[in-house]
């Protein structure tokens, strides 16, 4: 394997590929890469970006009202947080922030 290549931003090789025109033949020419390459970093790329989904509950039971009474500035409670990558745009949220949360996921259905 050359410098060359292993200089290669293989993610905006694979934007550019998603919104080419013309052939994959004459795209990879122009790129000075194979085709077996190009189609083995976008399945390589595709594998690492695999998502993953959990369920979030938004009913309050009395257990959530104790924890959240016993979360005090001076007794914190380590949490999770709840990460939502869309394209570019990445929102991390604490997990126990249930406001917060409901307020994301209704803009993104309004836009959807």
């Amino acid at each position: 394997m050359t410098n060359e290549a292993l200089d290669i931003d293989w993610e905006d090789i694979l934007d550019k590929f998603s919104s080419r025109e013309g052939t994959i033949k004459a795209f990879c020419e122009e790129n000075n890469i194979g085709i077996h390459q190009l189609y083995y970093r976008r399945k390589k790329l595709e594998n690492n970006n695999t998502p993953v989904f959990h369920a979030v509950s938004f009913k309050d039971t009395e257990a959530d009202e104790a924890v959240n009474q016993e979360n005090t500035p001076s007794n914190p409670s380590p949490t999770a947080t709840i990460k939502i990558e869309i394209g570019k745009a990445k929102i991390y949220i604490p997990s126990n922030d249930k406001v917060s949360l409901s307020n994301v996921f209704k803009e993104i259905i309004a836009s959807c």
